[in-house]
Order: C-alpha cells, then sequence, then structure tokens
C-alpha cells in the first residue's frame, strides 16, 4: 500500500510500506540502488517538501545523483513531532549545484554542508507511477 498525502507515519511503518532498506542516508530512502521515498527533517530542510538540501558527504552525494538520473516520483515525507507527514507523491523538477543558490538556500537553513539543491514538484497521485 503506498503512503497516503496527509497521513502520518512512524518509520518503522514507512519502511515497511516503501520496502525501503532502512540504511543511510535517510533523507533519500532507497531498496538497492532505487530511491523509494523521501523523508525529511524542517530543521535541515526548511523549505520541504518543495525543496532537498542533499548535505556533502559521499554517501549523500551519490544518493543525490542517483535520484536525479532515476526520474519517476516517489512520497515525501516531513517529521513532525514524533511522526512523518506524508506530503504527497513528487517529481524531480530540476537540481542545482549554483553557487548563488547553494549560498541561499544553505544561509536559510542555517548549512554549511549543502551539495546540491533538489527542487521538486508534487505530481496529483492519479499522475503519478508509483
Amino acid at each position: 500500500m503506498p503512503l497516503i498525502k496527509d497521513q502520518t507515519y512512524t518509520w518503522r511503518q514507512i519502511l515497511k510500506e516503501t520496502g525501503a532498506d532502512g540504511k543511510p542516508p535517510y533523507y533519500l530512502l532507497h531498496s538497492a540502488r532505487q530511491i523509494v521515498a523521501s523523508c525529511l527533517t524542517p530543521d535541515l530542510n526548511p523549505d520541504a517538501p518543495a525543496v532537498i538540501l542533499a548535505g556533502d558527504t559521499p554517501q549523500r552525494r551519490e544518493y543525490a545523483d542517483l535520484f536525479c538520473a532515476q526520474g519517476g516520483t516517489i512520497p515525501v515525507c516531513v517529521k513532525s513531532a514524533d511522526r512523518w507527514l506524508c506530503c504527497g507523491q513528487f517529481k524531480l523538477q530540476r537540481a542545482s549545484t549554483d553557487p548563488a543558490e547553494l549560498q541561499d538556500h544553505s544561509a536559510r537553513a542555517k548549512r554549511s554542508d549543502v551539495y546540491k539543491i533538489l527542487f521538486l514538484e508534487e505530481v496529483p497521485t492519479a499522475q503519478a507511477n508509483v
């Protein structure tokens, strides 16, 4: 059963419903080398679910690039208290490593480790290829 927009889930429920392996990086949940969902915290991603700030470690870079290459839609969840709110199905609109955009988004998030910005757009559930 897919994750449903406006419903909240526990971490375990998200892993079960998406088939994710539960291994890092946690912001882009995956099964093997397929991104199956995104789970974002507002402190690291203040514009979530529309914007993902991918961190600058080898593993986070790898999965951000993998997501950019794979296409399709994924459910995006945002942390709310002790649960995760499903915000709907999203697809990549564009990605940026533009220094000015990185500086702007990094400053607003109070982060110095942003490698790439992933701009997402919501896809109505009927059109999502889940």
